[in-house]
């Protein structure tokens, strides 16, 4: 078993997913990804990771019925939404949703470092 905190990354985006697995593999975190939904919330439920990095606008089923649903579910780690949508309006939909943090796309240079503060705070 793995002494690195668990990341759960869930986003629709390959390319996205492939880089952030891989900044964050380099920043010393165990990463897990995937493009579905359903699936997360599988694995968030089976391995409780420390945080979860969530895509709101995916299909099948949107970011903010995965947390709620993750949520509901029990799940009390902490969950951050990363999208596109930056409104005001947006950001509280993710809040009142369950999510803990915002992450805006496109990710910057201190990605990384906003993960460690989200499992610190």
């Amino acid at each position: 078993m793995s002494d690195k905190p668990k990341v759960l990354i869930i986003d629709d985006d390959e390319k996205i997913l492939r880089m952030m697995r891989r900044r964050l593999m380099k920043s010393g975190f165990d990463v897990v990804t995937t493009t579905n939904g359903y699936e997360g919330m599988d694995i968030a439920i089976e391995q409780q990771p420390a945080v979860i990095i969530l895509d709101i606008h995916m299909p099948i089923i949107n970011g903010y019925d995965v947390i709620s649903q993750l949520r509901a579910k029990g799940y009390k780690g902490k969950v951050a939404a990363c999208t596109a949508s930056v409104g005001a309006r947006d950001t509280q939909k993710t809040i009142d949703a369950g999510c803990d943090h915002f992450i805006s796309k496109p990710i910057d240079l201190g990605f990384e470092d906003l993960i460690k503060e989200i499992m610190n705070g």
